[in-house]
């Protein structure tokens, strides 16, 4: 069951002390906090007035790197925050294990503008994208851990939730992570060519989607 601030049972010194309202108020600040700093790294170097209309262009095209890697990280973190939020609407209630998963997963949230800087300055390097691949594949598969747990036997989640739909959100969390996996192995060959496969997910999303909706379509809930 879960557990609230206000809980007089069970074992007091491992009362959670929060509810599901102020967990997500603390994860949405700290999604916001992590989208911000990426685009601190966006800076051009000084440039003298007179020679700003003649330099500005060429200036971008040198940091385009790294406003490549903040488009990037942008949209997988606003990725994250869209699959946690609807993740969380079917789980209304915490344990310690959950609360536990949700901490360490919001580690790897705040740890990604650092491999986004990193991307940036050294993109085509293949150790920097081997590291930025596993620091996002390490970051989605708590994301799916986080469901499969709350998910299993209806442990956390609604009570009468289709098993369609958690079968769905477990197959949607696993796209992420599969695709930054599997892009390690290409980096071996070609560090830019595993930076192209990411934009596979822009399609991989919408087929998963389209599939389930036709496999079961008018099961009880939706996607």
């Amino acid at each position: 069951m879960g557990e609230n601030p206000g809980d007089t049972t069970g074992d007091i010194f491992d009362r959670l002390g929060l509810d599901k309202a102020s967990m997500m108020a603390f994860s949405d600040g700290i999604f916001a906090i992590a989208i911000t700093l990426l685009v601190l790294e966006l800076r051009i170097p000084d440039i003298p007035s007179h020679d700003i209309d003649t330099l500005f262009l060429p200036t971008l095209v040198d940091i385009f790197p790294k406003i490549l890697g903040f488009i990037l990280s942008f949209f997988i973190i606003a990725n994250f925050w869209l699959s946690y939020r609807r993740m969380f609407s079917f789980i209304p209630t915490l344990d310690r294990i959950l609360v536990r998963l949700h901490i360490v997963f919001l580690f790897f949230i705040v740890l990604m503008p650092f491999p986004t800087y990193l991307l940036g300055i050294y993109g085509n390097h293949l150790s920097v994208v081997v590291f930025y691949a596993l620091i996002l594949t390490m970051s989605s598969l708590l994301l799916f851990f986080l469901w499969k747990y709350a998910s299993k036997n209806h442990r956390l989640i609604e009570p009468d939730l289709s098993e369609h739909v958690i079968e769905y959100m477990s197959v949607r969390n696993l796209i992420t992570p599969v695709t930054f996996l599997v892009s390690i192995p290409i980096a071996l060959v070609n560090p830019l060519l595993a930076m192209v496969s990411w934009s596979s997910m822009l399609v991989t999303f919408p087929l998963v989607k389209t599939r389930y909706k036709k496999k079961f379509a008018g099961a009880k809930n939706t996607f």
